[in-house]
C-alpha cells in the first residue's frame, strides 16, 4: 500500500472516533468529520481489510436494511497492563478502545524477589492471551504501574528504599523484551488520576487525584486530559515534602519531617501502636486499624482527624498552585472514615484562595482499587492509536509476506 496515513490522517481520525465510541457507522463518521462519504468509505474499507476495524450487521426489522456497526478490530492491537502493588499484582489485557478484555490478580508480595514477581506476571499474561485466542504478536504495547517514584524516561524506579530490591531492575525494558513491543512504566498515582479522568467530562478538568494510603501521592491531569509528569517524571511525589524540618518523625523514604511521616496510613498505625503486617499476614495492620475505627475508638478517631488536617493543609497549597477544577481522593485513608474526606474538604475551602475554590469539586474516587488499571488501559489505548501508522505498515508487510 502506498501513501500510508500519518498520525491524525483521515484514517487515524476515524479510528480514534470509533475507539472513543463517538461514531459507530460510516454515515456518522462522515457527519462528525465533515469528510465525504466516499472518502470515509475508502479509509474504512482499507482498515477493514487489515482488521484494524470490524463491521458487524445489526438487524433493523423486516423492512429496513441491516445497519452496519463499526468497532475496533483485532488488527488495532492489544495492551498488557501490569499493576504492581505491595501485596498483589494485577495483569490485564485491554484493547484500543481502552476496554479491559480480561484481568487476573496475582496474590504475591512485591518484595523481596522481583524475578519471581515478573515470572508470575509473564505466566498470567500467557494464560490470559490463550484464553482470549490471542498471540504474543497481537500485543503492541505494555503499560506498568508501580507504587513508587518513577524515572519515566528510563523505565526504572527512582528511589532506593521504596520498592526495595527493584531499584536496579529495568522493569520497562524487561517487559518490552518479553512482549516484543514498547513498554511504559508510570507511578500508580498518575495512572489513578488518568483513570479518574475517564469518569469526568472535559469541563471538569484539570483534575488533581490524591492517593492517600500507606504512602501519599498525587496525579495531575491537565485540561487537555494529559498526565502532567514534569521534566523528569517526578511531578506529584508529594508524600516526601518536608513539612517540619525540626521533626524526628521518620518517613518510609528515610528522611524526617515528611508529610508521609505524619499523615500516611503507616504514620497513623505507628501512632496507635499497631505493628506492621508480616509476610504471612500483610494486611493484619490495616484490619486492626479498621476495627478500631468501626468501634469509634477515640484515639484512632483523633489520629485520623489529625492526619486529615495535615492533608487538608497540603491540599489547599496544591489547589492554590495548580487550580484544579476537580479533586478526587482515593486510597485506604479515605475508605476508612468519612471524616477524612469532610476534614480535608473543610480545610481546603477555608484556606485556599476563593478564586480557586468557587467552582472546585472534591469527591471520593468512583473507581476504588480499579483506578490504576483503568488509567493504564486508557494510556495503552492512546499509545496504540498514536502508533497507528506503524501498525498498518506492520500489517501490510505481514500480508505481503503471506502472499
Amino acid at each position: 500500500m502506498n501513501g500510508l496515513p500519518t498520525d491524525r490522517s483521515p484514517a487515524n481520525t476515524i479510528l480514534r472516533l470509533v475507539a472513543a465510541g463517538v461514531v459507530s457507522s460510516r454515515a456518522q463518521a462522515a457527519r462528525v468529520t465533515g469528510m465525504a462519504r466516499s472518502t470515509v468509505g475508502l479509509h474504512v474499507d482499507q482498515m477493514l481489510r487489515h482488521g484494524v476495524l470490524a463491521e458487524t450487521e445489526e438487524p433493523q426489522g423486516a423492512r429496513g436494511r441491516p445497519a452496519k456497526e463499526l468497532t475496533v478490530g483485532k488488527g488495532a492491537g492489544y495492551v498488557v497492563d501490569v499493576i504492581f502493588d505491595r501485596t498483589n499484582t494485577c495483569v490485564a489485557i485491554s484493547d484500543a478502545s481502552a476496554a479491559i478484555v480480561e484481568s487476573r490478580v496475582i496474590e504475591i508480595l512485591l518484595n523481596p524477589d522481583p524475578e519471581a514477581v515478573l515470572q508470575r506476571v509473564f505466566d498470567a499474561a500467557d494464560e490470559l492471551l490463550a484464553g482470549q485466542g490471542l498471540e504474543l504478536a497481537d500485543i503492541r504495547q505494555v503499560i506498568a504501574s508501580v507504587p513508587a517514584p518513577v524515572d519515566f524516561h528510563k523505565g526504572v524506579t527512582a528511589h532506593r528504599t521504596i520498592m526495595a530490591g527493584w531499584e536496579r531492575i529495568q522493569i520497562a525494558g524487561i517487559l518490552s523484551e518479553h512482549f516484543d513491543c514498547p513498554a511504559l512504566m508510570d507511578n500508580d498515582a498518575n495512572l489513578m488520576a488518568l483513570g479518574a479522568a475517564t469518569t469526568l467530562h472535559a469541563d471538569e478538568l484539570p483534575l488533581l487525584h490524591l492517593q492517600l494510603s500507606t504512602g501519599i501521592g498525587a496525579g495531575l491531569i491537565t485540561s487537555d486530559a494529559k498526565i502532567h509528569r514534569g521534566a523528569d517524571g517526578s511531578a506529584g511525589d508529594i508524600g516526601h515534602l518536608r513539612i517540619d524540618s525540626r521533626s524526628e518523625a521518620r518517613c518510609q523514604c528515610g528522611k524526617v519531617g515528611c508529610i508521609g511521616a505524619y499523615a500516611s496510613l503507616h504514620a497513623v498505625m505507628s501512632q496507635l501502636g499497631i505493628e506492621r503486617g508480616t509476610d504471612a499476614d500483610p494486611r493484619a495492620d490495616r484490619i486492626a486499624l479498621m476495627q478500631l475505627v468501626r468501634r469509634a475508638d477515640p484515639t484512632a478517631t483523633a489520629a485520623l482527624r489529625d492526619a486529615a488536617m495535615h492533608l487538608g493543609h497540603l491540599t489547599a497549597i496544591l489547589v492554590d498552585m495548580f487550580n484544579p477544577r476537580t479533586i478526587v481522593l482515593g486510597g485506604a485513608m479515605v475508605e476508612l472514615s468519612d471524616d477524612v474526606l469532610s476534614t480535608i474538604r473543610g480545610v481546603v475551602y477555608q484556606e485556599a484562595m476563593s478564586i480557586a475554590t468557587r467552582r472546585l469539586v472534591i469527591s471520593p474516587s468512583r473507581l476504588g482499587n480499579k483506578a490504576a488499571l483503568v488509567g493504564a488501559a486508557r494510556l495503552g489505548a492512546d499509545e496504540l492509536l498514536e502508533a497507528f501508522p506503524r501498525t498498518v505498515a506492520h500489517l501490510v508487510r505481514h500480508a505481503d509476506a503471506v502472499h
